[in-house]
């Protein structure tokens, strides 16, 4: 049995003497277990509570960069997300996450949130990090003969999330408790999470509340709705549902080699599949797979791709993963210690709102976790902790 079985077998149900640990994290989703695993490798002793393992279908992801004309913060947070992510990656292995780049492709004139990529590259004046690439070069990049020009991003990454996921979750000091917390209690001892039954779970000196859109949840729940008085971005998060569709790879020329987006993307072939996501749904009361998602993924597939993308003869037999992104205005995660009344930390920090880039703000997120309970200085400043303060 594995680390991570074991844990798992022993803790699926709480006993009456909760265990003691340095730190808790709300949520086993990419945010969380990545906050778990760079705390766990600080020395802190993490207890990390999840009652499902929600992505086991989630084939696999991308992290694409983000460029601005001017470098503005979100470009600039995003940038140092992924250089820190790669970082961190690059230790796990190819198994987990792969650096294959990433192409994001220009839209052709009359869709949606055309912009001029070329012209954004240019001003950017990175081309270390993102360059313009015509059509025959952007071919190269994909193995694939693509109609459209766009920006090529070498340090795009491929991950398999249940990978991902399960490395992290094994990592040294970690513990996943299998439950569902629905309140939190502040004790003499520091606080406590309980089940639905009032029965406890486990207790850590430190919460870190990774669990998404259910973050207001879990404070209203606990009767700590004024841990929200003073912060000006987290009130404001909700959610939308979206799904990812897997298409068989032969039906796409084998695969891209690279991550390849614009509108939606398309994924490099895992273990014979390609993901083409995602979509996004409003006021949706399920995260469900659909036969209007899937027929959405396959026609941005097609899009993208060209002639290259055969539909099959039953869209409805194509399997995929939905799910729900927590999002705030702006698109930039919500991440930071939510202060007291009395302006004093409260000892609940927050990781969350991760929207359509959970993986870019994954590691990034941790790291400022880690240093700003640890009291270190941070590699992510002044200004760009601001911008996603909660």
């Amino acid at each position: 049995m594995s680390e991570l079985s074991r844990a798992r077998a022993e803790s699926e149900h709480a006993g009456a003497n909760p265990s003691q640990f340095d730190v808790l994290v709300m949520g086993g989703g990419i945010g969380g277990s990545s906050t778990a695993a760079i705390l766990g490798q600080a020395g802190l002793r993490v207890g990390l509570i999840d009652p499902l393992q929600v992505h086991a279908q989630h084939v696999a992801a991308a992290l694409t960069p983000v460029i601005s004309r001017d470098d503005n913060v979100r470009a600039r947070l995003a940038r140092l997300g992924a250089t820190l992510a790669g970082q961190f990656w690059g230790q796990l292995g190819p198994a987990v996450a792969t650096p294959c780049g990433a192409l994001q492709l220009q839209r052709p004139e009359g869709a949606k949130r055309v912009v001029d990529l070329k012209a954004q590259a240019d001003a950017f004046a990175q081309p270390d990090w993102a360059r313009w690439v015509e059509p025959d070069e952007a071919s190269a990049y994909a193995g694939l003969p693509l109609t459209s020009g766009g920006i090529w991003f070498p340090a795009g990454w491929l991950v398999r999330v249940p990978q991902l996921l399960e490395t992290l979750q094994s990592m040294s000091n970690v513990t996943v408790r299998r439950s569902a917390v629905h309140v939190l209690r502040e004790t003499a001892s520091g606080w406590l999470a309980q089940d639905e039954r009032g029965r406890p779970i486990a207790q850590g000196s430190t919460v870190v509340l990774a669990n998404a859109f259910d973050v207001l949840g879990l404070l209203a729940r606990s009767g700590l709705t004024e841990q929200l008085a003073d912060c000006d971005r987290l009130p404001a998060m909700h959610r939308l549902a979206g799904e990812i569709t897997l298409l068989p790879a032969q039906t796409v020329g084998g695969g891209p080699r690279c991550v390849v987006g614009g509108d939606g993307y398309v994924l490099p072939a895992v273990n014979g599949w390609c993901v083409s996501g995602g979509t996004y749904v409003r006021d949706a009361e399920q995260a469900v797979c659909s036969q209007a998602g899937r027929l959405t993924n396959l026609k941005r597939a097609q899009q993208l791709l060209g002639l290259g993308v055969q539909a099959p003869t039953d869209v409805t037999s194509l399997p995929g993963w939905a799910g729900w992104r927590a999002v705030l205005p702006g698109r930039l995660p919500a991440i930071g210690p939510l202060p007291n009344r009395d302006g004093k930390r409260s000892g609940l920090w927050v990781m969350t709102a991760g929207a359509s880039r959970g993986l870019t703000w994954s590691v990034l997120g941790a790291t400022l976790i880690r240093d700003q309970i640890e009291g270190r200085e941070s590699v992510v400043d002044q200004v760009l902790s601001h911008a996603i303060r909660p």
